[in-house]
């Protein structure tokens, strides 16, 4: 965790703070002392992927890079152990060295794996959950510095709702997932007209593992991809240490116009269809075989805000079409394409994917863009879809309409309040959701 001039911000610099204190325990027994007398409100911010203050604080932040590593794998039962802050980056190769791989990931691997947990992040194919979904147990320490073991046998209340708990119920000190034995995948990339996109949208999920596509709005084509398992040969698998430096690489000359681009396109909104229908020209790569780690993220030095909502998968489509509707028809400008995904439901009460097979449709701005006329446009479209909001993502519901979207928000609010009675890990944002 870096502070700059005793200031954090997040990773889009969206999300500013100032702690009083910023605490670096070096192992559970000062976690737990550290919670215990911490003042005001804490929280642990991992690496600050969120694009919501679901990490800020002005009082205590706790800084968890001792917290990482692999603790345990037990390949007969295919889980394995790692300390919470760990981040995904690393995680991949950790697992892979033990001949494990996890299920699915998202296309980032910036974040913690108590990050992603959390807030319910997510992959695509219709048939995998959310990084949540694979969690089999955690550690909590809480409020008072009591250590709680957390599985389906052990605290099963706790762990049934604290799978993702946006850090709520306490700090993550180690988390067990499951795991898969080491699998490759090949990718392939292509493009489809929109009208043909969706006459097939129904068998290309249905046939791939992994299917997700984006769509620049002024555009009339989608750049898809596909990952499915495979037999082929993959190149010598990537360290932790390389897959680290893969995710931070500047100065890739696509990335830089693609940044450039997004600059002018304020000042210059005439040229939004040419650089919708370029992009869409430019992005598909080739065809790769890799290990599951390595393919499943992509580089992303490219900063920018997003929010992302879930919505019944049946209803996917026509919420994305209405999207881009209002898109065109307000000429709302942007530069990112938009991206959907698919997940399987769980039975996690605040996950997104609670009970139902979802959609899920992502829009982005750039870092410096005033994110009001795009995201308040989408987001009255998933509210009336029936959308739940993305736990790191941008939104702006309510705690009343969250007692609507998900069945069990009480439960989980007496949860929250009966492990932490005096709301410490709650700051302004999380106090007005389940406060």
């Amino acid at each position: 965790m870096e502070l700059v001039g005793g200031r954090w911000n997040n990773w889009s610099g969206g999300v500013r703070c100032t702690p009083r204190h910023v605490i670096a325990p070096r192992e559970e027994v000062e976690l737990a002392a550290a919670i215990r007398t911490a003042t005001g409100c804490v929280r642990a911010p991992g690496t600050g992927h969120s694009f919501t203050p679901v990490c800020a604080s002005d009082d205590t932040m706790l800084d968890l890079a001792a917290f990482r590593g692999l603790l345990a794998a037990d390949t007969a039962a295919q889980t394995a152990t790692f300390s919470a802050a760990t981040p995904l980056w690393a995680v991949g190769p950790a697992l892979h060295a033990k001949g494990l791989a996890l299920a699915n990931m998202g296309d980032i691997d910036r974040q913690t794996l108590a990050g992603v947990v959390a807030t319910g992040t997510h992959g695509t194919g219709r048939t995998l959950g959310s990084l949540s979904a694979q969690v089999s147990g955690f550690r909590l320490i809480t409020a008072d510095g009591e250590v709680l073991n957390c599985s389906a046998d052990e605290n099963p209340e706790v762990f049934e709702l604290g799978r993702v708990s946006i850090g709520t119920f306490g700090v993550m000190s180690q988390i067990t997932i499951k795991a898969l034995p080491a699998y490759r995948l090949v990718e392939r990339n292509f493009a489809l007209p929109i009208e043909e996109l969706f006459e097939r949208l129904d068998s290309l999920i249905a046939e791939n593992r992994h299917f997700e596509f984006f769509w620049f709005p002024y555009a009339n084509k989608a750049v898809c991809k596909s990952l499915n398992l495979t037999e082929d040969d993959a190149p010598a698998p990537r360290s932790a240490e390389e897959m680290y430096a893969r995710g931070e690489a500047s100065g890739l000359l696509y990335m830089n116009t693609f940044a450039a681009i997004n600059e002018v396109l304020p000042f210059a909104p005439f040229l939004l269809e040419w650089t919708h229908r370029l992009f869409s020209r430019l992005m598909p790569g080739p065809d790769k075989v890799r290990w599951s780690y390595e393919i499943f993220p992509s580089p992303r030095t490219v900063r920018f805000n997003e929010m992302e909502y879930a919505i019944a998968i049946e209803d996917g489509p026509a919420c994305l079409k209405e999207v881009v509707r209002t898109i065109r028809a307000k000429r709302i400008n942007t530069g990112f394409p938009i991206e959907y995904r698919t997940v399987k439901g769980d039975d996690i009460p605040l996950s997104p994917f609670y009970g139902r097979d979802s959609a899920t449709v992502a829009v982005h701005q750039y870092r410096s863009v005033n994110t009001e006329a795009l995201f308040s446009a989408c987001e009255a479209i998933f509210r009336q879809f029936g959308g739940r909001p993305h736990w790191g993502k941008r939104h702006t519901r309510t705690a009343a309409e969250l007692e609507q979207i998900y069945p069990h928000y009480d439960r989980f609010v007496r949860m929250r309040a009966q492990l932490d009675p005096k709301g410490r890990f709650l700051n302004a944002h999380l106090r007005a959701l389940f406060g």
